[in-house]
Formats: structure tokens, sequence, C-alpha cells
């Protein structure tokens, strides 16, 4: 039991280190550039690129495409990935709120009288935090959806470190995939890429940090592989549960 402990300790002290070498201020999970869709009954749906971005202990946001002036005027992130957003329209005051989650940001608006609702998708090519990119077209893609649900007993190892296991569930979203680690603390799991049948790769943040690349590969239906990044490497292994 003691062992395990260190064991524990000595891996949360690694990741750390490595999430602050590899540059925690530029890859924040929701730093990125978002399509956004604002909706009211007095405005109906306005649709704009957001831009959100993370330097240090700085928050800087920017307003692209908008129909009407929107200057963003300051963004907080807390450690829970709540968005607020203050922005200027014309004089008028305006703050959007909402919780980042798999690559969206969703919640409320208010601009004096009025309020609404927003939705933010990160804009990036398929896929984003939390969901999946699957290459090969939609019957290869259905293919990979179908085969990675499920839940799984996984484990980082950090060669000299020790290692840290978790429960990792992939669940489907409509045509995409999305990750979840219950209970698992400072480790989760944002993204999962499957390239082909073959390839798997997952992207892990650890206290909110990273990213944490976990390439790899299928195993009939468990994965796992190598992995490097701040100075550190190891492998990964996730087990699929037989029910």
């Amino acid at each position: 039991m003691m062992k395990r402990v260190i064991s524990g300790f000595g891996m949360a002290l690694m990741l750390t280190a490595m999430v602050a070498v590899a540059g925690y201020a530029q890859t924040h999970p929701v730093a990125g550039t978002y399509k956004v869709t604002a909706t009211s009954s007095e405005l109906g749906a306005l649709n704009f690129l957001m831009v959100l971005k993370h330097d240090g202990e700085k928050w800087q946001g920017e307003v692209k495409d908008s129909p009407m002036p929107l200057t963003v005027t300051g963004v907080k992130v807390d450690d829970e990935n709540n968005v607020t957003v203050d922005c200027d329209a014309g004089g008028t005051t305006v703050t959007i709120k909402g919780k980042f989650d798999g690559g969206k940001i969703v919640g409320d608006w208010t601009a004096g009288d009025m309020k609404g609702t927003w939705t933010a998708l990160r804009d990036e090519a398929a896929g984003g935090a939390g969901s999946t990119t699957v290459a090969g077209g939609a019957a290869a893609g259905g293919s990979v959806v179908a085969g990675l649900e499920g839940e799984y007993d996984a484990v980082v190892v950090a060669d000299g470190q020790g290692e840290l296991p978790f429960t990792l569930v992939i669940k489907r979203d409509g045509d995409k995939l999305v990750t979840e680690v219950p209970g698992g603390g400072d480790l989760n799991v944002v993204a999962i890429e499957a390239k082909d049948p073959d390839v798997v790769n997952l992207t892990a943040t650890y206290q909110g940090n990273g990213p944490i690349p976990l390439n790899g590969k299928r195993t009939g239906e468990d994965m796992g592989g190598k992995w490097e990044a701040g100075g550190f490497s190891g492998t990964w292994s996730a087990k699929k549960k037989r029910k």
C-alpha cells in the first residue's frame, strides 16, 4: 500500500513538472477559436467567431465577423473551465457566461435588459477537445466509433516515476465520441482521435494543464502505446472492461 502511495506521489510530481515544461500558457484546453451562435427573442440568431487566448496567467479574447460591433474587454476561466467573457457593444456591456466541455462552451448571456443563450463550437477540422476525428470516410468512421465505445481500466506509466491508474469512459455523442474520467481527480482525458481502425490517440490534461499526448494503437478491444512530453516518457494502456 505504501509503495503505491509513493508511486502515485512521484507520478503526480512528474506530471506537474511535465505540463509546466510543455507550456501550459499556450495549450490550455479552453484556448482556441470558436464558432459562436448567440440567440435571443429580440435578436434571433447571431453568428460570429470568438478567439480565446491564454498567455501565462492572463486571458485575452477577440470577436471576428460579428454582425454588430462587439469588443472583448475581459476574459476569465476558472479551475473548472467555467468561462466568463465581458464585451462592449457600442457602449452596452455584454456578459457571456458558459461551461467548457468537450470542445464546446454552452451558457447564457445578458446585455442590459436583453438575455439569451449561446453555444461555441471549437473551429478545428472535424475534432476538438473531447471529440473524435475519424479519417477514411463515414463508413470507416462508424465502425471505429462503435468499436471504441465502452469503459476501460487505464493506466499511465512514467519511466522511473510510477503509474497512475484511472477509469476511462468513451461514449457516443451523435456521430462523434466523447471521453470521461469518472473520479479521475487531477487527471482528465479531453480528446480522442481515431485515424484508422488501428490508430487511437488520446489527449490528457493534469490539473487542467496540458496537453499530454497519449498516442497508441488498438489490439482487439484494448489500446495502448508510448508517450513523451516535457522531457518525460513512458507508456499507457487501456483495457476494455468485459461485461
